[in-house]
């Protein structure tokens, strides 16, 4: 039987998203070439940048502060560390940073910041003296485990005099001038530090972390002897280190719409391996595969609906939304394209829009597993060891299927030894990985030693 327009056309999507297991291990053994070279403190698209802190023993004790700044919403915590085998206790509140806050100046944005702090201490009735680990999910170069300077700002945010400021010593002041100075950041940390902190308090085999949501990134566990480029004064066996993986950029199976949706990117040239993988950028790869497929007449009849005319108008959350519908005559999709001002979609055509949103995430989990085997191969190249990764973000919690195909690329490139890497979603790391961090900087537990 001849195939139609549209299933000629989604059987090439399917070929040019497709990644075979030889095409993954050229990709793990250039990452393992881009880990080597930024280690040795060559150009690398892989920054390896140091975090100045390793795993907790787990035996870390006492309450420590957390300030979690990822975005606008800022959380502010009180984690109790047991220091017994037993899980942190926290409260914690959350508070929203205002335009006017995150695009006029360093002093009112951590005056704004300061006095949540203040804030949260008198709705708790808190009046101890607290050291606090601070969450600062923006690029920074890391001095120390209690020193960073912004590099620029991201998302948005434009506070000017904060650019090659310590941001940690910004804070103190802001604090100090707010009547906190019973309050005293301690430690920095970026949400992927803090994650793979928050599952290793637990967990010993702990060695990864992971992002997978909006944005992507892995830091993972080294041992300080490997790390040739000049790091500064640390006295630890081992050190987490923020990879920035996001902006990997070799051998990555990269086809005309990856190309496409580069050229079109406010950052044309930057974080390949993130516009294959995050949030931010899977709705809008599946949506130049629908604009291209109903420019050549295969879908829509020709006539492209609106919602997909927009540039970043089809975001990753109507991705995961189309994949949750298992109906055979994909009456969800057709449902929810049609209250997007679609109109009426008929069963092929919604069944073609959804196998291109698998198609497209199918493909980010194996790219996204594959950096994971590189990243714990790359001082256990046989797998003996017994590794968890901590893993936080909504394309991995969320989307239907996402685990599933990451655990199987596992299996394609390691069989039987895949087994020994475990994926464990790790919720509120950024919050309770930073008071973890915080106890760590204060000497609140023994340092703890590599296994042989």
């Amino acid at each position: 039987m001849m195939k139609t327009k549209m299933e000629e056309a989604l059987s090439e999507i399917k070929r040019l998203f497709d990644v075979p297991v030889v095409r993954l291990r050229r990709l793990i053994a250039a990452f393992h070439d881009e880990m080597g070279r930024s280690l040795a403190g060559e150009p690398s698209s892989l920054q390896m940048l140091p975090t100045y802190t390793d795993n907790p023993t787990g035996h870390e004790r006492g309450s420590f502060l957390a300030l979690d700044l990822g975005g606008t919403n800022v959380r502010v915590l009180l984690v109790n560390l047991p220091g017994d085998g037993n899980a942190p206790t926290l409260i914690g509140d959350k508070f929203q940073l205002g335009r006017e806050h995150i695009t006029a100046n360093g002093d009112v944005l951590f005056g704004a910041i300061a006095r949540f702090v203040v804030g949260f201490l008198a709705d708790h009735g808190l009046d101890g003296r607290y050291r606090m680990g601070f969450t600062f999910s923006f690029p920074i170069r890391q001095r120390s485990l209690a020193r960073g300077e912004l590099i620029a700002w991201t998302k948005g945010w434009t506070a000017s005099g904060v650019v090659d400021q310590d941001v940690v010593e910004r804070l103190n002041r802001a604090l100090a001038k707010e009547s906190a100075a019973n309050v005293r950041v301690v430690s920095l940390n970026n949400d992927t530090t803090g994650t793979q902190t928050a599952r290793a308090y637990l967990d010993p085999a702990c060695d990864a972390a992971c992002i997978l949501g909006t944005g992507t990134n892995i830091c993972y566990r080294e041992m300080v002897a490997n790390i040739r480029k000049p790091i500064g004064p640390y006295d630890h066996e081992a050190m987490i280190l923020n990879m920035e993986s996001g902006n990997f950029n070799a051998a990555l199976p990269r086809n005309r719409y990856d190309k496409l949706l580069d050229d079109l990117s406010d950052n044309p040239g930057g974080q390949w391996e993130e516009k294959m993988v995050s949030g931010k950028y899977l709705g809008e790869l599946a949506r130049l595969v629908i604009v291209d497929i109903c420019a050549r007449g295969s879908l829509f009849g020709g006539r492209l609906p609106e919602l997909f005319a927009v540039r970043e108008g089809f975001g990753s959350e109507r991705v995961c939304r189309i994949k949750e519908d298992a109906d055979p005559d994909a009456a969800g999709v057709r449902a929810l394209l049609a209250d997007l001002g679609a109109g009426s979609v008929d069963v092929e055509e919604a069944r073609a829009v959804r196998e291109i949103a698998w198609i497209v995430s199918d493909r980010a989990a194996r790219i996204a597993a594959s950096a994971l085997v590189a990243t714990v191969t790359k001082n256990d190249p046989e797998s003996t060891r017994s590794h968890a990764i901590a893993v936080d973000g909504s394309i991995y919690e969320k989307h239907p299927g996402f685990k599933m195909r990451m655990e199987e690329t596992f299996g394609d490139l390691l069989g039987t030894r895949a087994g020994r890497i475990r994926l464990e979603l790790t919720h509120d790391g950024s919050g309770l990985g930073a008071a973890i961090i915080a106890a760590i900087a204060s000497g609140e537990g023994p340092v703890l030693r590599l296994p042989d």
